[in-house]
């Protein structure tokens, strides 16, 4: 396996990991703002995981696509489709993570 394979098939198996992390991290939000039945967070935590969902249901269409297409593939379109795809999802996991982490702190001070 050469090192672009590598480097593709890391990334590749990283992003449902760090998909599920901040899904994990929203839906534990969402159950504790429905605790403290503060509503406006529940819905806002839902409305994020739907959104992280989307994102990675769209890019594993795109992978699969491109996957048993009969082009010509090589390093360089490997890297292209990593990163065009890689990004959204790393960017929305880290914002459903940060909106997750700044609604639990604002259910902290309501609570206290």
């Amino acid at each position: 396996m050469d090192l672009y394979q590598s480097v593709f098939v890391i990334a590749a198996l990283s992003l449902p990991v760090v998909t599920l992390i901040a899904l994990g991290r929203a839906v534990l939000c969402a159950f504790r703002s429905h605790r403290a039945r503060h509503l406006k967070f529940t819905l806002f935590s839902i409305l994020s995981i739907v959104i992280l969902l989307v994102i990675f249901a769209a890019v594993v269409v795109v992978w699969f696509v491109y996957g048993v297409a009969h082009t010509g593939k090589d390093a360089t379109t490997d890297l292209v489709l990593l990163a065009s795809t890689g990004t959204p999802v790393y960017i929305g996991a880290f914002s459903v993570w940060w909106l997750a982490v700044y609604m639990e702190k604002r259910l902290e001070k309501d609570t206290a």
